[in-house]
């Protein structure tokens, strides 16, 4: 019998696709922009600020897709972001990563508060993200984000994948923050080392940048001297504030970062957070 040696072409799989165009301009409404898999709710609340809820009706991310995020906010506007659940990025079946892009961009005396829900890595996952955001002198960002390497209430563990996050801020056309986190191939065995996670799965970062930033360092400060279970490093220098945590509790964590950001803000949080 003569075997076949030709190759088997596989189907292409259908990849998702997003995209979020929202502007405000003096705390209204002026550009809302969605397609795809990417949608927007603006919840009534009784805060203070403009609130606007990312949805990805996908359901996750795998390798190949791809969703694009463009936030403005002008002038006399307070906008918090924020995600409607927890973001998952699943085993990638080739080498193609799921990408996000978020474009942020700040005049006048514009606040945004970027506070979305953690982004939660299956093994074998495939994820990059790009945050770039554009401000200017007068205007403030607050950035919240948590990671988390498998679910450990289900008993998941991230042993392979790959992971690029970059963030660039400039603030008056000058680059003021710039960071950058790359973990690929064994991923278990990096968070393990002492110098990177110190054996913890869930990280947090938060950063702010405006003119009161001493004042919301002292906060922070004050705050974390209570959770000594939550690893945390704060430092405050040329305009802004950078907090990093990690933790080994994935649940801990994210209950101590929600109180953080209200103790941080003095306003509540987003609603979604509640759900």
């Amino acid at each position: 019998m003569v075997q076949s040696t030709a190759k088997i072409d596989m189907p292409a799989l259908q990849r998702a696709r997003g995209e979020i165009d929202l502007a405000v301009v003096a705390g209204r409404l002026d550009r809302f922009y969605q397609s795809g898999s990417s949608k927007i709710f603006m919840p009534k609340t009784y805060a203070t600020t403009l609130e606007a809820v990312l949805v990805n009706t996908a359901g996750g991310l795998a390798g190949g897709d791809e969703f694009d995020v463009k936030l403005t906010a002008d002038g006399d506007t307070h906008l918090t972001v924020s995600t409607q659940t927890a973001e998952r990025v699943y085993k990638a079946l080739g080498p193609d990563n799921a990408k996000m892009r978020i474009e942020i961009t700040l005049t006048g005396s514009a606040s945004l508060h970027w506070l979305p829900q953690e982004t939660i890595m299956f093994d074998g996952a495939g994820f990059s993200r790009h945050l770039n955001v554009k401000m200017d002198e007068e205007a403030s960002f607050l950035a919240s984000e948590m990671m988390v390497f498998g679910r450990t209430a289900m008993r998941e563990s991230v042993k392979q994948g790959r992971v690029f996050d970059q963030w660039r801020i400039h603030r008056g056309n000058k680059l003021i923050h710039a960071e950058a986190l790359r973990l690929e191939g064994d991923i278990a065995g990096k968070l393990d080392n002492l110098a990177s996670g110190a054996g913890c799965v869930s990280f947090a970062t938060t950063l702010f940048i405006g003119r009161d930033y001493e004042e919301k360092a002292n906060a922070a400060r004050e705050f974390f001297k209570f959770y000594h279970d939550v690893k945390t490093a704060i430092s405050a220098w040329d305009g802004k504030l950078v907090v990093r945590s990690v933790g080994g509790d994935t649940a801990r964590l994210k209950k101590v970062m929600v109180r953080f950001m209200l103790h941080l803000r003095r306003i509540e949080n987003p609603r979604v957070w509640n759900c």
